[in-house]
């Protein structure tokens, strides 16, 4: 047959109970972490976190960069594009035709030129564009010049 054993008490020396009050023994917390505990998880999880989060900014940044170059390239080859019809638009066979076809315009006639002896008349303008005259100059003058001109000439 089997016998039961008691499981001694935890915190409580075997012997110790003899003569003396049961003392009170503190319960074991179970599941809580001490702060220092917590506080270092953050950490850890923060220094994880970091690398992935400028990992993603280093893939967008990238992302961004090789659009743009894809931009560049469509336009460099939209301007060479244009470049090359500049250059047929440009050929003298084409804007002649060009000329005809769209502007209705047609060849210049031989230009004659003639040479006339005498001279051209003189120009008249109206009094309106001629400038205004002073009729006496003397009450253009200053005060003073007309007495330096007084007493010096005379």
């Amino acid at each position: 047959m089997l016998r039961a054993t008691a499981l001694p008490l935890p915190g409580v020396r075997r012997g110790s109970l003899r003569g003396r009050a049961l003392r009170q023994v503190r319960p074991v917390q179970r599941g809580r972490l001490p702060a220092a505990i917590w506080l270092g998880l953050i950490g850890i999880a923060l220094a994880a976190f970091l690398p992935v989060l400028q990992t993603s900014e280093a893939t967008s940044a990238g992302s961004a960069a090789r659009e743009l170059e894809r931009g560049r390239d469509r336009l460099q080859a939209e301007v060479r594009l244009l470049a090359s019809q500049v250059g047929e638009l440009t050929a003298l066979s084409r804007v002649e035709r060009v000329a005809r076809e769209r502007l209705d315009l047609v060849p210049a006639r031989p230009t004659v030129v003639l040479s006339v002896e005498s001279p051209p008349p003189a120009r008249l303008l109206p009094a309106r564009f001629l400038p205004a005259r002073s009729l006496d100059l003397r009450e253009a003058l200053p005060w003073w010049q007309s007495l330096f001109d007084v007493l010096v000439l005379r």
